[in-house]
């Protein structure tokens, strides 16, 4: 077995740019298993995270031989944890004691050999550095500062060196920020210092590193216009009013519900209970008013005074007038509070029907406005014995109604007399499939009632062309009386 000397420093000195070797070692005599390293011996197997070794051994006559090393860590080699070569080169990738281990195959287990180098990965020292990676929005750049207006979003990039995997920014603005990018929004108008603090997630030695770049970023107010984004109803009919940017909560008082007026499609005044912000989004104001399904419109107006609404970088809110409300306010009924003194919507011209109908007006009993609808039923022979019943149902213009809707129908009843059942049927024009929902023994003789059906369901049929039709049954031997007010079927909006 011969190996000559030249040749093995030839291709260290290719493969590493230090090497050392033991002092009696001879390489024209070498008659065994021989392996060294690009160190003088195993005390001085220490290096950073991220750093390389180059192993070799000088062995002959073996069948196989197998170098390993545990992941992450890896040979340079061939990019896996395992080799066959000659010479290994490994790079480190995990801090701690990281074994490498080298197995030579003679083909005689008395002959076999192993042997192991433990290698200390240390920590490496993490240099904290980044830069501006993209700006969203207008800005101006000068001397590697930055200005831009309110809403800009900026995204920072680590450039940090010694392999960080944990890091930190800090900018004082809303948000954690925990990976190597960081894309943070810029809304309050002001001068923003950057901190980058990054590390390793468990360090042997090295210390993490940190930057601070002083006043990096200015804000100065968007010149976007402070605007209305949308207006939505929830199935409580209170109103969402959804601004373009964030609003300055500090500025909303008591005030600020005199520059909203609310209004339905007949022009009519609608109370607005209350005012507050949202608790979820900061460019959303919550106006709380009563249940109204119909067509509802809103409009701001400045008051120039304490309460007009004011974006968080200080640019008024611009006014707007009768803005129609998205959500619950397709109703298919028209005047369902009768406040027209007709009886609409029964008898538009759409409905037919037994019994008497005839609007009232009586503030003090009307559950919507001034009117109610009161409704006679007609005296009938049963078979239980005599009673009075009603039946009305649409005759003409149809509403569409499908599975893939949601709808709301919803009344006031006060029952006068012992009325049984009240029923509401859903019926398709084409195939006269119907949905029913009954009412029984839920109405109180004297007492207002508010009836809830579907509440925001899918009707259970693929109809196409929908109409309505009610039966009331009153019963036994007595001729009753149904109050009606407030009564609306809505398709709900998404």
């Amino acid at each position: 077995m011969k190996i000559y000397k030249k040749s093995i420093f030839a291709i260290l000195f290719c493969l590493i740019s230090v090497f050392s070797c033991k002092p009696e070692f001879e390489y024209d005599k070498i008659t065994d298993i021989y392996i060294f390293s690009t160190v003088s011996s195993s005390n001085d197997l220490v290096t950073t995270i991220g750093k390389s070794y180059s192993f070799t051994d000088a062995s002959r006559g073996e069948y196989v031989r197998e170098w390993t090393v545990n992941g992450p860590s890896f040979f340079t080699n061939n990019g896996d944890s395992v080799l066959t070569e000659h010479i290994a080169h490994v790079q480190f990738k995990e801090t701690g004691i990281v074994p490498v281990k080298v197995t030579l195959d003679f083909g005689d287990p008395s002959l076999n050999y192993d042997t192991t180098f433990n290698v200390a990965v240390f920590d490496s020292v993490v240099t904290a550095d980044f830069e501006v990676a993209n700006i969203e929005g207008d800005f101006k750049e000068t001397n590697g500062k930055y200005t831009i207006e309110s809403g800009t979003f900026i995204t920072f990039k680590s450039t940090s060196e010694g392999f960080p995997d944990v890091f930190e920014w800090n900018a004082d603005v809303n948000g954690e920020f925990k990976d190597s990018l960081a894309r943070m929004e810029f809304v309050t108008p002001g001068t923003y210092d950057v901190t980058l603090t990054a590390s390793r997630k468990e360090p042997i030695s090295g210390k993490k590193g940190e930057i601070t770049k002083t006043a990096l970023i200015e804000v100065v107010p968007s010149s976007i216009p402070y605007v209305l984004d949308q207006l939505t109803q929830d199935a409580n009919g209170n109103i969402f009013v959804k601004l373009n940017r964030d609003l300055n909560v500090d500025e909303i008082n008591d005030n600020t519900i005199n520059n909203f007026k609310v209004t339905d499609a007949l022009g009519e005044v609608q109370t607005i209970n209350h005012l507050t912000v949202s608790n979820e989004l900061n460019n959303t104001i919550i106006l709380f008013v009563d249940p109204n399904f119909s067509s509802l419109f809103v409009t701001y107006k400045q008051a120039n005074q304490s309460g007009d609404i004011i974006s968080v970088d200080g640019v008024l809110l611009e006014e707007f007038t009768d803005v129609k409300v998205e959500g619950y306010q397709h109703n298919f009924f028209t005047n369902g509070s009768f406040e027209n003194g007709t009886y609409a919507p029964f008898n538009d011209g759409k409905w037919i029907g037994s019994g008497g109908m005839k609007v009232l007006k009586d503030p003090s009993i009307a559950v919507d406005g001034d009117y109610f609808l009161a409704v006679n039923f007609d005296p009938y022979t049963h078979k239980n014995g005599n009673g009075s019943k009603l039946s009305i149902e649409m005759t003409d213009d149809y509403f569409p109604i499908s599975t893939e809707k949601k709808y709301t129908f919803e009344f006031y009843a006060k029952a006068i007399g012992n009325i049984r059942t009240l029923k509401v049927s859903i019926k398709d024009q084409e195939s006269g499939n119907s949905v029913n929902k009954s009412l029984h023994s839920n109405l109180i003789d004297g007492e207002w009632v508010k009836i809830t059906w579907y509440s925001n369901e899918s009707i259970p049929k693929d109809f196409i062309q929908a109409y309505i039709q009610f039966d009331l049954i009153a019963e036994p031997d007595e001729t009753a009386q149904l109050l009606i007010d407030h009564m609306v079927f809505t398709e709900h909006v998404e």
